[in-house]
């Protein structure tokens, strides 16, 4: 079974992304991903007045499941959008663009990846139309 939790501790959180080869960060907030108690990913990602950013999305060693960092980006887009934040930028540059476009993400005219999150999880979800 996928489990998508929020890391609590710092030394948890920098422990898992030395394992998903992704850099550290104290200042940012992360989930964990999890099949079966094993360890699946990381997704680090921060809120400001600038909007969301997610800087890392990525799978442990050896394991680069779609289905799990798709989960992991829409859990942080979730999160983001539950406490207010309007619009979430993708950071991550080796983040392949078809999943960045999976989970939502669009380019602007500068290259940048970003979604509008208002409205973005309503009913029906906005998912189809980033297909």
């Amino acid at each position: 079974m996928l489990e998508v939790l929020p890391i609590q501790e710092k030394a948890q959180q920098e422990s898992i992304c030395l394992r998903c080869h992704v850099p550290y960060n104290p200042d940012w907030m992360a989930y964990a991903a999890y099949i079966d108690g094993a360890l699946a990913g990381v997704c680090q990602f921060s809120m400001n007045a600038g909007g969301g950013h997610i800087y890392s999305i990525r799978g442990v060693d050896g394991y680069e499941s779609t289905q799990t960092l798709f989960v992991m980006g829409r859990a942080a887009l979730n999160f983001m959008d539950l406490c207010g934040i309007p619009r979430a930028y993708c950071e991550d540059k080796e983040l392949p663009d078809d999943l960045a476009r999976m989970i939502g993400f669009s380019q602007d005219a500068q290259g940048a990846r970003f979604v509008e999150l208002t409205h973005f999880f309503d009913h029906p979800c906005q998912h189809s139309a980033h297909k």
